[in-house]
């Protein structure tokens, strides 16, 4: 009927193989690490790398450091002496076609303090602006609580907004889309 495996009668291919050791039938058996080394090296580098991308992408997504800071320097002095001589002149003149109280204008709180952005998006609806949204700051930058406005049409509603919260530095930044006032730890509000 049936021979056994083994047991068959030994042949010319029995001959030639019986000098041969085998290649590649055995192989070393791994330790599991081998298998699970990759997973671990993605746990480990995806976060890592994506961490590296944010602070690159947030580097060169920031606000200037050197232009606040000149403006810093610069505007507080103005402030001290030639703004309680020009807001009585302007007032009289130009109050109502002047300001737009209907910009939008975006307050972020920079500072760590819980609720600090709602706080100023209520005192400013209750001096009169209409499109006040407040939210969370994450950047480094500036290191002063600081209004930035988009275009020169937008410097006398950056000018009353800083009047009114207190705020010295007012600078032009094309990166903001209307009005945004930045606050800092040195907000006093």
């Amino acid at each position: 009927m049936s021979t056994p495996p083994g047991d068959y009668p030994e042949d010319e291919f029995d001959v030639l193989g019986r000098d041969r050791t085998p290649q590649g039938v055995h192989r070393v058996h791994r330790s599991r690490w081998h298998s699970w080394w990759p997973f671990l090296l993605v746990i480990i580098l995806a976060p890592v790398l994506a961490i590296v991308a944010v602070r690159i992408l947030d580097r060169e997504g920031t606000l200037p450091l050197e232009t606040p800071s000149a403006s810093s320097s610069a505007q507080p002095t103005g402030e001290g002496t030639a703004s309680p001589t020009s807001e009585p002149t302007e007032e009289p003149t130009t109050p109502a076609p002047a300001i737009d109280q209907s910009v939008e204008v975006s307050v972020l709180n920079g500072a760590g303090i819980s609720g600090l952005a709602g706080e100023v998006q209520a005192q400013l609806e209750g001096a009169g602006w209409t499109a006040v949204t407040a939210g969370n700051y994450q950047s480094a930058q500036p290191d002063v609580s600081t209004i930035y406005y988009a275009n020169a049409d937008l410097a006398d509603e950056a000018q009353a907004i800083a009047t009114a919260l207190g705020i010295g530095p007012v600078e032009e930044y094309d990166g903001v889309p209307s009005i945004t006032v930045v606050l800092r730890p040195d907000f006093a509000g």
